[in-house]
């Protein structure tokens, strides 16, 4: 890699699809029904199959720091007691179940995240989360995408994370780990290779457009986010970094997903290629980044990183204007 387009860290990964998660921490005790606040109407009790599943995935749903929306004595119309619980009680045992796998499946996409604020921040934060941002599908592989929004909220309003400064690096954070699991779930594409590439002619150049493929995220932060999340995963327990403007691409070649850090110029190219401006175009916004650079030097700059580029598989086509 050249020393402006950054070095590509390797990011070992399983692919798979996530229907739910398993809680790999202990389970925190279940309330007991006097201290749920609950309406108690045997009035609304559900009569049909339908209305009777709907009542229960409402139950279930509801985040735990807010009321139930059912009362003992519905629950005692509808479900049966057990040898130790009463109705309500064996609810509430599927109610913090769900939230609980709700809770690891964002800690399985936000493990620096967690590590940063700690388990009982992160968990609080979670909670927040899936009440502002309720699952509503059946498969939970987008269920945390919101994740950097919540940071930003409280970013600009702290009320889980200690500060704004380190809300907003959280929310830089969570952008890249958002990034690394969109990228393992992304559909693959064969890549564009140089080989392909000669087979175009010059006076086409300057009217294409490269395609990215689909398993490629391009992020520009606020915070060093990237080698944070190294150290991270290097078990270093990195400290929260000062502000400093970084970038990088996230991208997937075969099974494995990998991190390149830009430089400037070289993430305004990129860009530049990957939102649907000409080769041309690209390359004029190339060269107001590479201004203060010797002409010789930028040019050689940016075929270098095309190389790369090109040899990372980050594109998997050509268009023409």
């Amino acid at each position: 890699m050249t020393a402006e387009s950054g070095r590509s860290t390797a990011e070992p990964i399983a692919l798979r699809e996530r229907a739910s998660a398993t809680p790999l921490r202990p389970e925190r005790p279940v309330r007991h029904p006097a201290e749920t606040r609950v309406a108690d109407d045997r009035s609304v009790r559900p009569t049909s199959l339908a209305a009777q599943q709907e009542w229960f995935a409402r139950a279930v749903m509801t985040p735990e720091s807010e009321a139930a929306p059912v009362g003992a004595s519905q629950a005692a119309s509808i479900l049966t007691a057990g040898p130790k619980l009463d109705p309500l009680g064996r609810l509430e045992i599927y109610r913090h179940a769900y939230h609980a796998r709700l809770i690891e499946c964002l800690l399985d996409d936000y493990p620096a995240v967690a590590a940063t604020l700690g388990e009982a921040d992160f968990d609080e934060l979670c909670r927040k989360y899936i009440a502002t941002y309720p699952s509503t599908g059946s498969n939970l592989n987008g269920f945390g995408a919101h994740m950097e929004a919540l940071c930003r909220a409280e970013a600009a309003e702290p009320a889980v994370i200690a500060s704004r400064e380190l809300g907003a690096f959280v929310a830089d954070l969570a952008a890249l780990e958002w990034a690394i699991v969109e990228v393992i779930h992304a559909a693959s594409a064969d890549p564009l290779t140089m080989t392909g590439l000669a087979t175009i002619p010059a006076e086409k150049w300057a009217d294409a457009r490269l395609v990215a493929t689909p398993a490629f995220r391009l992020l520009r932060f606020a915070y060093p986010v990237n080698a944070y999340f190294q150290a991270f995963r290097e078990d270093r327990e990195p400290e929260v970094p000062p502000p400093q403007r970084s970038a990088v691409v996230v991208y997937r070649s075969g099974p494995t997903i990998w991190r390149m850090d830009l430089g400037e110029a070289a993430f305004d190219l990129l860009h530049a290629l990957t939102s649907g401006r000409t080769l041309a175009a690209s390359l004029d916004e190339a060269n107001g980044a590479l201004s203060g650079v010797d002409e010789r030097e930028a040019a050689a700059r940016v075929t270098a990183w095309f190389r790369d580029w090109v040899a990372s598989g980050l594109f998997s086509s050509v268009e023409f204007a």
